[in-house]
C-alpha cells in the first residue's frame, strides 16, 4: 500500500488549542504540554505520531512531528520540549488558537508478544510521551509493566506524575544525571540491574528517547536475551514518506549489510534486533 494511501486513513484538519503549559526544568530545558481540541475525536493507537504547526504561520513552513501522548473523547495531548523554530511557535500557541494537524500516522507498538511477560517501559526525557498510551493498553490487558525513565533532571521526567498515577509508584524507577530524582546516572543503570535481578523470566522491553539511550537499551536487551521495540526520533518535512528525510539503516542480507527504511512509515516503532547502530 502506498504512502498516499496510508495518509488517507489519518486526518488533515485544524485543531484548536484548549491549553498549552511551559516548564523550565534545572537543566535550563524547555517543554510545553500541549492539549488539542479535535472534531470528530480521532483514533490513536499507541506510539503513534501527528504533524503541527500554527495555523496559517508561513515560518517556519513545515510542520513538526510529535508522539501522542493522551487521547480521549475530549481531545488529545502532546508533551514536547522546545527547541528550534518550529516548537517555539507551539510554545507561543494560546487556548482558542487554530492548529494544523495530520495524523495519527506511522505503526503501532507489537502488543500480542507481551502477553505471558513482565513489560519494562523505557523512557528518556521527552521520548516518554510515546509510552503513555501502551501503558493505558497494557493495564486493560492485565499486563504486568514497570517504567524506567531518566531525563537530565527531574523536571525532565516527562510526564512522571501521570505514570506513577497510572502504574503506582513501586512501578516507576527513575534516573537523573544531576542526581535530583532517583538514581544518579542513565536510565540504564536501574534498567541493567533489573535485567540482571530477573534473568531467565519472560520480559518484554518497550522504549523510546535520544539515540544514544536506545542504542544502550538495545544492547541490553541483546545481553539478557529480551525482546525489545523501539520507538525512534527522526526530523521529519512530511510525516508520510515522500521527503525520505528521516530514514534509517535496518539490517538486511545484502553486500552493505543494512537498507533505509523510513521512521514515518515503514515506523516509528522498529524491533531493536532490525536496527543497524551506527
Amino acid at each position: 500500500m502506498s504512502a498516499l494511501t496510508e495518509m488517507h486513513k489519518c486526518m488533515d484538519t485544524v485543531a484548536i488549542v484548549e491549553r498549552n503549559d511551559l516548564t523550565v526544568s534545572a537543566s535550563t530545558r524547555r517543554y510545553g504540554r500541549l492539549r488539542l481540541r479535535v472534531e470528530p475525536p480521532v483514533a490513536v493507537l499507541p506510539g503513534q505520531f501527528a504533524m503541527l504547526k500554527s495555523h496559517g504561520s508561513y515560518e517556519p513552513l513545515l510542520r513538526r512531528a510529535m508522539a501522542y501522548y493522551r487521547c480521549d473523547s475530549g481531545g488529545i495531548e502532546f508533551i514536547y520540549q522546545i527547541l528550534g523554530r518550529g516548537t517555539q511557535a507551539l510554545a507561543g500557541l494560546k487556548a482558542g488558537d487554530p492548529v494544523d494537524l495530520l495524523g495519527p500516522l506511522g505503526n503501532t507498538f507489537d502488543l500480542q508478544v507481551a502477553r505471558g511477560c513482565e513489560v519494562l517501559l523505557v523512557a528518556g526525557g521527552a521520548g516518554s510521551p510515546a509510552l503513555f498510551m501502551l501503558a493505558e493498553e497494557l493495564l486493560k490487558a492485565n499486563v504486568s509493566a514497570k517504567l524506567f525513565i531518566g531525563g537530565a533532571s527531574r523536571g525532565d521526567l516527562c510526564g512522571l506524575e501521570d505514570f506513577v498515577e497510572l502504574l503506582s509508584a513501586p512501578n516507576v524507577a527513575t534516573a537523573t544525571m544531576d542526581g535530583t530524582h532517583g538514581t544518579r546516572g542513565f536510565v540504564t543503570s536501574p534498567l541493567e540491574s533489573y535485567l540482571q535481578a530477573r534473568r531467565g523470566q519472560r520480559l518484554m522491553i518497550y522504549a523510546c528517547g535520544p539515540d544514544p539511550m536506545l542504542h544502550a537499551t538495545s544492547a541490553l536487551a541483546e545481553r539478557f536475551d529480551v525482546p525489545a521495540q523501539v520507538s525512534l526520533e527522526s526530523p521529519m518535512a512530511c510525516g508520510f514518506g515522500i521527503c525520505v528525510g528521516c530514514a534509517v539503516a535496518v539490517k538486511a542480507d545484502c553486500a552493505e549489510g543494512f537498507v533505509y527504511k523510513k521512521v514515518c512509515t515503514d515506523g516509528p516503532i522498529f524491533w531493536s534486533r532490525d536496527i543497524h547502530w551506527q
